[in-house]
């Protein structure tokens, strides 16, 4: 992702904008106590360019992380998470777009683009033995691939094949329109025994219900619950797919639905006032399965003509019906503490990309990054019909990964504009 200008900071703002800055202090902290609140321990800065995504070991010590500007993949000590300490890179030959860990902690998965153009999609995985730091095996994934999820039983891999679009070429007069060939796929990967016995398989997501343009799909991002169902967000296509790992089936697919508000801010004029009227489609990027079996979307728009984009995120049940949607809360949340960023006022507002769920100390929580606000919200989601917001943190600049560490109850992003990884902990140092 190019680099962006300086965040736009809030110059005047709406009643309910100021009540939450009542409820919100400075640092981000609403009442609840020590016990719900997230403080930054560490900023990491990577040894390469960027960081993306993150992964982290089963016992909670070593982090991952992606560099798609250097190849490589990262580690990083969280032993003592207020001092993490680097452990080295691993180069993965392309463009590691994704990183995941299997469930005894033996080997880390990074999905790789090896792409030569859009018309040539390619990618594979890569398998990199976290004893020897080394790669051991690579699979052909047959396109480009963005997203990778492992099952909780740590038997099956699902990764989104996006063969993403063009977006200088003109398609029906839209520039970077869609349909563009190659259509992307989900790729299964079976990991039973060693990395020499795992096989890969491929999952049509062409003519699904609820696609905008079902012959192209694009699938953005993947995450799997305990059943062995994966959630894939098709986000130009403003869907979602649900797909049966053991059976390699669809077995669901419905469209994310649209945002009709009349309080987000669609002007680019120096000036914070949610007023106007917003109609658009979601179209989610990060999606995770919740506790009670609905699914948490951040809705940052993509391909819709600008002003676009959810601005928000939301519950959605299995079958596709809204539980939640924060409405325009999230960025009225983002401007009551500074960091809305009224520069993307006219296209798709403070770009809520990014998405985890956990439970940390008998709490479930929501994390919403807003890549554009430099930011994350925390929500209380133990109701999930009722989010409560708790916190608003700061981090570095577009964070792109969001990641919970359940074993030492930390939060951590990673950051691809400043190629950082900001780290808080539940309850403080």
């Amino acid at each position: 992702m190019l680099s962006r200008p300086a965040r736009s900071l809030a110059c005047t703002l709406p009643a309910a904008a100021l009540l939450l800055a009542a409820a919100v202090s400075p640092a981000g902290a609403a009442p609840g106590g020590p016990n719900r609140t997230f403080t930054e321990v560490a900023t990491f800065a990577v040894s390469g360019e960027v960081a993306e995504i993150l992964a982290v070991t089963p016992n909670g010590r070593t982090l991952l992380y992606t560099d798609s500007a250097t190849g490589e993949v990262g580690l990083v000590d969280l032993t003592h998470p207020e001092r993490p300490t680097a452990l080295g890179t691993v180069p993965v030959g392309g463009e590691p777009t994704s990183v995941a860990v299997t469930r005894d902690g033996r080997f880390a998965l990074a999905v790789v683009d090896t792409s030569v153009s859009f018309t040539e999609p390619s990618g594979e995985l890569a398998v990199i033995d976290l004893r020897s730091r080394a790669v051991v095996r690579t699979l052909a994934l047959g396109g480009q691939p963005d997203s990778i999820a492992i099952s909780p039983d740590g038997s099956v891999a699902a990764v989104a094949i996006e063969n993403q679009r063009d977006e200088d070429i003109d398609v029906g007069g839209t520039e970077g329109g869609l349909p563009q060939a190659p259509a992307g796929f989900l790729a299964v990967v079976d990991l039973p025994g060693a990395p020499a016995r795992w096989t890969v398989d491929r999952v049509e997501l062409t003519g699904l219900e609820g696609a905008l343009y079902p012959e192209d799909p694009e699938p953005e991002y993947v995450d799997i619950d305990r059943r062995g169902i994966a959630a894939v967000t098709l986000q130009e296509n403003n869907a979602v797919a649900l797909v049966d790992l053991a059976s390699r089936r669809v077995v669901d697919s419905f469209s994310a639905g649209t945002v009709t508000r009349d309080d987000a801010d669609t002007s680019d004029d120096g000036v914070v006032r949610f007023e106007d009227d917003l109609v658009a489609p979601r179209e989610p990027d990060a999606v995770q399965w919740s506790r009670d079996g609905n699914l948490v979307t951040a809705d940052e728009g993509d391909l819709a003509e600008e002003p676009s984009g959810g601005r928000g995120w939301t519950v959605l049940s299995p079958e596709g019906q809204v539980v939640f949607t924060s409405g325009g809360s999230a960025e009225q949340a983002l401007a009551a503490v500074g960091r809305y960023p009224d520069d993307r006022s006219d296209d798709k507002g403070a770009e809520f990309e990014g998405a985890e769920v956990a439970s940390l100390r008998g709490t479930d929580y929501a994390f919403i990054g807003s890549e554009r606000g430099d930011s994350v919200l925390v929500y209380d989601v133990r109701d999930e019909s009722r989010p409560e917001l708790l916190q608003v943190l700061p981090t570095g600049e577009a964070p792109e990964g969001l990641l919970a560490v359940q074993r030492k109850h930390l939060f951590l992003t990673s950051n691809e504009d400043d190629g950082t990884i900001s780290i808080f902990q539940l309850g403080g140092r």
